[in-house]
Parts: structure tokens; C-alpha cells; sequence
């Protein structure tokens, strides 16, 4: 880890979990190099927002009025964005139906006050397959475009893409959630088959929106980032979605369902690096299993590919320096369990998992994790 990211991620802290005075940073901090860090996780706005609490960063601002400016425009796109969709919402309403929103739309709510600071490149709605062409239809008369889809492909398409050059934002239209690509994919789709059953309705600056439960998009965030990892990897911004959702939530979720799912498809200690991650370096407190496998790794990959990861050439790089964490971490102890190899991470131990579970109890709730 670099001290600019080390930095980032103690202003990254101090944003999301603020304590009475700000941490002393290092005086000769970097502070382009501390912004090119939260640009590559696209959390630009948000670290620029809290910098000024910080001795030096005035002299840096002031020298380089571009910063402020790019993240003014951001916050006001979000802003713009926002209304945009709500105002879609309405419409779509109005017509008899109701598409689940999931990921950035709700993970802004968790932000408060900074939500907009938190941004997004485009809106994902979950659907059901007999209101696409419904909702398609209501997209274009608001000046989105897409390509077309015919009956026979909605089986098997992830989503469609309406994009509105006029307004300048993207919806995304999920027919599931999480593709057909692969056995992992499809099995990951399975726990949401209740989806448009157990949803529940949020209101966002007074419109009704549909999401996902509690439990659900709890399971959906840990998946949607588990993979980007298995893909070309992930960054920052998504292990904090997750993990204050988690935060906030902790007490409505059903736990059990949740570790089912995790189990299913082997994400399991991946989420859990990822809560040790949250604990040691951004201040959350939440309950922590011994299933884990290397969290210090896991932080250096999210460090190192960004967002929602880089090229493929890169992810492999990633991934190959991640798998040699996890195979020296096995060598030492062959006997506990732990992956031998990268991709046994990926590979599910059933549909259900083992039965039972450990019970951790802090301060925020209780969590069923199996030790």
C-alpha cells in the first residue's frame, strides 16, 4: 500500500465513521496523488468534500481550482441524475408498473446528507420479464434509445441498455440479476427467485421506489461485487455499499439465508475479508467470522484495480497476486481449510451449505457466521 492510498483510506474513514477532530495526516502528503486515488475508485467527490478538514490540503485547493470545480459538476450530474430517474419512476408508475431499483440509486440513501457525493454512471432496475415491453416502450417516449430485443432472447439476456443523450444517463434494465453466462451465475440468480414478492417500497425525495428487502439486497450487493472479482476485478466503492448497508441493516436481515447464499456460490470468505477490511481500516464494527482468508491481499486488489476493475490483462495480474497470497496462506495451514488455489473461491459447496452456524454478537446485532 502506498501512503497516498494509505491516506485515502483514513480520510475514507473519517467520512463515513467521523470522529470528534480530524486524524493528523502526514505533512507532506500528496494530495494529487491522495485525489488520483479516489478518482480510480470513483470516489472523487466524496475524499475532495472531506479534504478540507485536513492541515496543507487550503495551499493545494487554492493553487489548483480544477479540483474544486470537477467536483462541483459531479455532485450537480448526480443531482441532475436523480431527478431524472425519479421523475422516470413516475412515469413508469403511472403506467401500472413498478421496477425494483438496486445498487447505486439506494446506496446513496446510506451517504445521508452526502449522498450526492457518491456517484453513479448509470441506474439498474430489476424487472419482470412480462413488463419489458411496457417499460421499454415508456423509455422511448422519453427519449431513450437501445437496441431491440425479440421474445426468444428473454430468457436468456442480463440486461438492456437505454441511454438519453439529452439528460446524459443510462438505465440499465436487468431481466435477472446477474446473467446466464455460467452454473455460478445462474445459481446466483436462484436466490432471488421471491424477488418481486418480498420487495418493499423506500421513498426517495417523496417518490414511492421499489426495492429489494433487506435480506435481498443485502445478498445482492455481496454477490454483485464477488463478481466483479471473479471478473476483472473490484475496488473500494463497492465493499462500502455493502458493508454500510450492512451497518444500517444488520438488525432486519435474515443472516441465515444470507450465509446460505454466500455458501452456495463461495463467496463466504470473501465477504468476511471484506468485513475485516471495513473493521481495521474504515471504522465499522461489525461481526467477524474466522472463515477467512487473506483481508491484507484483498485490500491491495481493491487498491490496484479501481472501480469495477481494469483491463483483463491487469485482472489476471491481480488475480495471480491474490491466488499466491491464498496458496502461501494454505501451505501454512493445510489443515484449517483454507483455498489452495484462487478460483476454489469461486467454487459453491452446495445449495443450502452446511446446516447451523456460529452466532457472533456485537454491538450492532447478531450474525450467524460459521468459524
Amino acid at each position: 500500500m502506498t501512503d497516498s492510498e494509505s491516506i485515502f483510506l483514513t480520510i475514507l474513514k473519517e467520512v463515513v465513521h467521523p470522529g470528534d477532530s480530524p486524524i493528523q495526516l502526514p505533512a507532506s502528503a500528496d494530495w494529487e496523488e491522495v485525489l488520483t486515488v479516489a478518482s480510480r475508485q470513483n470516489l472523487f467527490p466524496l475524499i475532495y468534500d472531506a479534504c478540507g478538514r485536513y492541515e496543507g490540503f487550503s495551499a493545494f485547493d487554492e493553487e489548483n481550482p480544477d479540483y474544486f470545480i470537477s467536483a462541483m459538476n459531479s455532485m450537480k450530474e448526480q443531482m441532475h441524475q436523480n431527478q431524472v430517474f425519479l421523475a422516470l419512476y413516475e412515469e413508469f408508475l403511472m403506467a401500472g408498473v413498478a421496477p425494483i431499483a438496486v445498487k447505486g440509486i439506494i446506496c446513496r440513501q446510506l451517504y445521508g446528507i452526502k449522498g450526492d457525493l457518491r456517484p453513479s454512471g448509470d441506474v439498474d432496475i430489476l424487472i419482470e420479464k412480462k413488463d419489458y415491453f411496457t417499460i421499454a416502450e415508456i423509455l422511448r417516449q422519453c427519449g431513450y434509445i437501445s437496441g431491440d430485443v425479440i421474445d426468444t432472447e428473454m430468457k436468456s439476456i442480463q440486461e438492456v441498455t437505454f441511454f438519453n443523450r439529452q439528460e446524459g444517463l443510462e438505465i440499465e434494465v436487468h431481466l435477472n440479476q446477474f446473467g446466464t453466462n455460467n452454473v455460478t451465475y445462474e445459481r446466483m440468480n436462484g436466490w432471488f427467485e421471491d424477488v418481486f414478492q418480498t420487495n418493499v417500497t423506500i421513498d426517495i425525495q417523496g417518490i414511492p421506489v421499489r426495492t429489494m428487502s433487506a435480506t435481498d439486497h443485502m445478498l445482492f450487493l455481496i454477490f454483485h461485487a464477488f463478481k466483479h472479482f471473479m471478473q476483472q476485478g473490484f475496488g473500494i466503492r463497492l465493499m462500502l455499499d455493502a458493508l454500510l448497508y450492512m451497518e444500517k441493516y444488520q438488525e432486519k436481515i435474515d443472516w441465515e439465508y444470507v450465509r446460505k447464499g454466500m455458501e452456495a456460490v463461495g463467496a463466504d470468505r470473501f465477504f468476511f475479508d471484506l468485513i475485516v477490511v471495513g473493521n481495521q481500516y474504515l471504522g465499522f464494527e461489525l461481526p467477524e467470522s474466522e472463515k477467512r482468508i487473506c483481508p491484507d491481499e484483498l485490500l491491495e486488489h481493491m487498491l490496484h484495480m479501481g472501480t469495477f476493475g481494469m483491463t483483463q490483462e491487469a485482472a489476471v495480474g491481480a488475480g495471480e497476486f491474490v491466488a499466491a497470497a491464498i496458496l502461501k496462506k494454505s501451505i501454512k495451514n493445510r489443515g484449517g481449510g483454507r483455498y489452495q488455489r484462487m478460483h476454489m473461491c469461486c467454487s459453491p459447496r452446495g445449495r443450502h451449505g452446511p446446516p447451523g452456524g456460529r452466532i457472533w454478537k456485537t454491538g450492532h446485532g447478531v450474525c450467524p457466521w460459521n468459524g
